[in-house]
């Protein structure tokens, strides 16, 4: 179940949109103020959708500032500012699509099944002859069967998935694995243990003092 984090400070527009991506089969926290959403960003998020205008701030400096600090959990805006301007500025802080009020909740739907597509390359992900790995349910499979791996496990695989064959940096692990919490490298080199043994050693790389590269499958 993908995980969404909803910023919109209508009350009603906001209830709106958690009901019905709950309903579509999404896990949704909302929020409504910049300071809500920054302590919030950090916790293991898959999509954030963000309004602009919010209370304690701006979208699209907000979303600036996470991209900053090593989140790059993907991002679609909501805004009744539509000049070309208002998205140029959305796109340069880090934002993945741009929604335009009022829209219609289907037509959100939409954009949200496109971006996480986007990202994690396509819903099922061949991980080797016998594994593979459901980025929209974030699981890992053995045929049709998913098999028993802990969240922050699966959490990591998503973040190598997503960046394959890009070095992911221990920083970027920290931050999507534990936020603003005191991260573990102790777990993290569990974590990383047993996602080798279950795919093979030569397919995550360590680079020293860097971080890991995940090897895609082909």
């Amino acid at each position: 179940m993908n995980r969404i984090l909803i910023l919109e400070d209508e009350p009603a527009l906001n209830e709106m949109m958690c009901d019905f991506l709950e309903g579509e089969g999404y896990k949704v926290t909302s929020c409504a103020s910049y300071d809500e959403a920054v302590g919030l960003a950090s916790k293991g998020f898959d999509l954030f959708i963000f309004d602009v205008k919010i209370i304690g701030g701006n979208g699209f400096e907000l979303l600036r500032e996470l991209r900053e600090s090593g989140i790059k959990t993907p991002c679609i805006f909501t805004t009744s500012l539509n000049t070309t301007d208002d998205v140029q500025k959305g796109f340069s802080s880090g934002c993945d699509d741009y929604l335009k009020k009022p829209f219609e909740l289907r037509e959100l739907l939409v954009r949200v099944q496109n971006v996480l597509r986007r990202v994690f390359g396509g819903s099922l992900i061949k991980l080797n002859n016998e594994l593979s790995f459901d980025a929209l349910q974030k699981r890992v499979l053995r045929g049709n069967e998913p098999i028993d791996i802990t969240k922050k496990e699966c959490d990591l695989l998503a973040l190598f998935v997503a960046n394959s064959g890009k070095t992911v940096t221990r920083d970027e692990i920290y931050t999507h694995l534990w936020g603003y919490d005191e991260p573990s490298e102790m777990s993290l080199r569990v974590y990383i243990r047993k996602l080798r043994i279950l795919l093979g050693n030569e397919r995550i790389i360590s680079h020293s003092k860097v971080g890991y590269e995940f090897v895609p499958f082909e």
